[in-house]
């Protein structure tokens, strides 16, 4: 009996297990065809089978970054997953950006220090005058126009961040 008892539960975990992987690939295949609440469904039911499974942490805090509604919710997404995950560039970008926008400015200036030591030259500089553009009250012009001149700001991620610069002016 205690076999049989113990045959089962292995089943059950078996046919259970990867729920979560097939839910994060339905809410993906959403994702790319542009039905973002589809796919937040999906990746919350992901969430519900395993709330650690860190694809969906990842995607669910990047796509809950792109509402202001949803900034608090996407920080948590995001520090979950980062805390496993310092190298994801695209991540730490976005935490930055979010912690700026928020005003979280200690966890941006750490996130400042990692790029510091590990960013392109470009990327630092276009941080750095991000950072100080929008958490100090002098030399914003300054600030704006190493923005504007920055390689990055043909990006079009960066675009809202040189207009946060400009409307702090």
């Amino acid at each position: 009996m205690k076999f049989f008892l113990l045959a089962f539960s292995l089943l059950l975990a078996v046919q259970c297990g990867g729920q979560e992987i097939k839910l994060f690939h339905e809410g993906k295949a959403w994702e790319e065809k542009g039905e973002k609440t589809k796919a937040l469904y999906y990746y919350e039911l992901s969430l519900r089978e395993n709330p650690d499974y860190e694809p969906v942490l990842k995607r669910m805090g990047l796509l809950l970054a792109e509402s202001r509604q949803s900034q608090a919710t996407s920080l948590f997404y995001l520090e979950k997953y980062f805390a496993a995950h310092k190298e994801d560039i695209e991540v730490k970008r976005e935490l930055f950006r979010l912690y700026l926008t928020t005003g979280y400015e200690k966890e941006a200036l750490q996130i400042l220090e990692e790029i510091r030591f590990q960013g392109s030259k470009d990327i630092l500089e276009f941080f750095e005058s991000s950072y100080l553009c929008l958490t100090r009250n002098t030399k914003q012009k300054d600030y704006l126009k190493t923005l504007e001149a920055s390689p990055l700001a043909s990006d079009p991620y960066y675009a809202p961040w040189i207009r946060s610069c400009e409307a702090k002016n």
